[in-house]
């Protein structure tokens, strides 16, 4: 469609990202939204509302990070605005839709980050080396002041896809291709977990494929089995209706919003 070629002309991101797809995947993502707007709609209102929960148990309120921008329907920034001195936003593509809509918000800074740190490794990567090594911790690259809360949107989930699409298009079999994603989780995990601050974290757990009936007739994990914390809240999400995905079923996501770590 033009109006998504126009979108992806716009879309900011590095060079990596872009050949492993990020900048498409983002014009999906506002492409599928559109579309789906009434159906996300509850999904958003939740979303937004565990974030304003957990930035308000922080002590302090000068710095909020936000892993995940997206179209930024999920994200309560002229709450946050109004709540801490700075609110910044990563994302390792950014759409300028995005950008526009926060240009308002002078303490409000979207900024770009590939939080896996595997990105462009992978896109120096050669079929006949070693995988890049996952690294424990990137968090401490993204900015030199700790933040006082940190909130991770419906993000870990879709950490582990396109670096994982992008080893299996190259050759990669599908149990090196899955260890390498249940590495980008558990260090995403693992570093959230290694803060001080509040920490909270919403993420898909589990994937249902629905029948025209509404019957299960696929149920996966959402996040290749890694373990994920206990759930303060829960709810589902119809991800996409049927028609959208596969013209006979429906995907629906049990969404889960947690707190890592509390002051």
């Amino acid at each position: 469609m033009l109006s998504e070629l126009v979108v992806w002309t716009g879309v900011k991101s590095f060079p990596s990202a872009r050949r492993l797809g990020y900048a498409k995947a983002a014009v999906s993502l506002w492409s599928r939204r559109r579309r789906c707007a009434k159906l996300w709609r509850e999904h958003e209102e939740k979303t937004r509302s565990f974030i304003l929960d957990v930035a308000r148990s922080a002590r302090r309120s000068d710095t909020i990070w936000l892993f995940g921008a997206g179209t930024l329907a999920d994200l309560p920034l002229k709450d946050l605005s109004a709540m801490f001195r700075q609110v910044l936003v990563f994302d390792v593509a950014l759409l300028a839709s995005a950008r526009r809509a926060v240009r308002h918000l002078g303490n409000v800074e979207l900024r770009l980050a590939d939080v896996t740190g595997v990105v462009r490794p992978l896109a120096e990567w050669q079929p006949q080396m070693p995988l890049p090594l996952v690294p424990v911790s990137f968090m401490a690259e993204l900015d030199p002041v700790p933040p006082d809360c940190i909130v991770s949107v419906n993000l870990l989930s879709q950490l582990p896809l396109l670096p994982m699409e992008y080893l299996r298009r190259r050759g990669v079999s599908r149990t090196k291709t899955e260890a390498f994603g249940r590495a980008i989780i558990e260090a995403h995990l693992h570093d959230l977990a290694g803060l001080s601050c509040p920490v909270g974290m919403i993420t898909d757990a589990t994937r249902f494929w629905r029948s025209r009936t509404g019957e299960t007739v696929m149920q996966e994990s959402a996040v290749l089995d890694v373990r994920l914390p206990v759930p303060e809240r829960e709810w589902f999400w119809t991800l996409a209706p049927r028609g959208e995905i596969d013209p006979e079923a429906s995907l629906e996501v049990r969404v889960q919003a947690s707190r890592l770590n509390a002051e």
